[in-house]
């Protein structure tokens, strides 16, 4: 058994014998790890909520990927993350209020998985509040996040949607952050503005996955929507 992955919540175990690996957390978390049996296929998890298994050839960190990333790559990232997402929501009215690219997983090449649960937050009618404070380094933050001053502070649900486009972009650039620190320094342009500006030649631009990214980045949250067709 060799250790994998770890964060402040969980690790990651491997056994090389027979390609089983072990989500092994600190505190039980019954909706992380149940949202996650709904599409990691062949998952269980013990019935203390502090254990998901599962059988597979590879798990990766998204960071580890030097090379520069593929459109199938990020597609396969969208389908995975928006899947992970909307069991939490819609099962257990629990939202991510960002993303971050040092906790994502990547099973088989092809199934990615958010880590970090201390990012999850309930969802009480269409609003989060967030307790902890935050550097925007911790993950991609919304409009709503960047403005604001003083905590509690209360979101839309919507916020995931954001970071979630955010962080599409930052892969589709290349690793390249540059957009993410014009929007946190900027009084004038829009995180959709900003979008438009840095895909505009590339081989993305207008394709339905463009459109994506450009609605999840809606200024105002309630008017973003993640459909991909």
């Amino acid at each position: 058994m060799s250790e994998i992955y770890s964060n402040h919540h969980l690790k990651i175990i491997q056994s090389q014998a027979n390609n089983i690996f072990r989500i092994e957390l600190k505190k039980p978390n019954p909706v992380f790890l149940l949202s996650l049996t709904k599409f990691v296929k062949g998952a269980t998890t013990s019935d203390d909520y502090l254990l998901l298994t599962f059988k597979a050839y590879s798990v990766e960190m998204l960071t580890s990927y030097l090379e520069k990333p593929s459109i199938y790559m990020v597609a396969n990232m969208v389908n995975s993350l928006v899947k992970q997402l909307k069991n939490m929501m819609d099962h257990y009215d629990v939202t991510f209020i960002g993303y971050n690219t040092e906790n994502i997983i990547v099973i088989d090449g092809d199934l990615f998985i958010f880590l970090d649960i201390g990012l999850m937050s309930e969802i009480e009618e269409q609003n989060s509040t967030i307790y902890t404070p935050f550097t925007s380094s911790d993950f991609f933050f919304s409009p709503q996040i960047k403005r604001a001053t003083l905590l509690p502070l209360t979101i839309h649900y919507k916020t995931a949607y954001f970071s979630l486009g955010c962080l599409l972009l930052y892969v589709l650039l290349s690793y390249d952050d540059a957009f993410y620190q014009e929007y946190l320094i900027s009084d004038s342009l829009n995180m959709q503005q900003i979008c438009k500006k840095y895909l505009s030649n590339h081989p993305i631009k207008d394709t339905k996955l463009y459109w994506l990214i450009v609605r999840c980045l809606v200024e105002e949250p309630e008017k973003r929507v993640i459909l991909f067709i």
